[in-house]
């Protein structure tokens, strides 16, 4: 696969739902997508290794939902089976993908990871507590 150089191309590449904007080493991919509370999805490339990531702020978000400190069981089992359905990857935080061969599916993949992530979140106990709380 050629690099992808230039933000412009992978705008045009990706649609008029997506910007694209460089910051700092990263070219930065502002998504249609929203996390539970609203939050825009934001992904970045780094385009000399073609690697995209979400930075960790996916974890980061699901962290601050929850009260614990880390996943429960049940979490890290269904964050192993998100990144074999999305052929993602959990690295120092960040989820991350490889751009192999086509930027748009490696975009696609890694926000539905990220939203399946973040979904996580009604696996916490508080969540749980919350909703049966509203189903009384």
């Amino acid at each position: 696969m050629t690099p992808v150089n230039s933000y412009q191309v992978i705008a045009e590449t990706l649609g008029e739902r997506y910007t694209c904007s460089p910051v700092n080493r990263f070219i930065r991919i502002r998504t249609p997508y929203l996390y539970p509370d609203g939050e825009v999805i934001d992904l970045f490339l780094k385009e000399q290794s073609q690697v995209l990531t979400d930075l960790g702020e996916t974890l980061r978000w699901l962290d601050m939902q929850t009260l614990s400190q880390s996943l429960s069981n049940q979490q890290d089992f269904f964050l192993q089976d998100i990144q074999l359905t999305y052929g993602i990857e959990v690295y120092q935080g960040m989820l991350i993908v490889r751009v192999q061969e086509d930027l748009g599916d490696a975009v696609n993949r890694l926000v539905q990871a990220a939203i399946s992530v973040s979904n996580l979140r009604c696996l916490s106990q508080s969540c749980q507590s919350d909703y049966l709380h509203n189903e009384s």
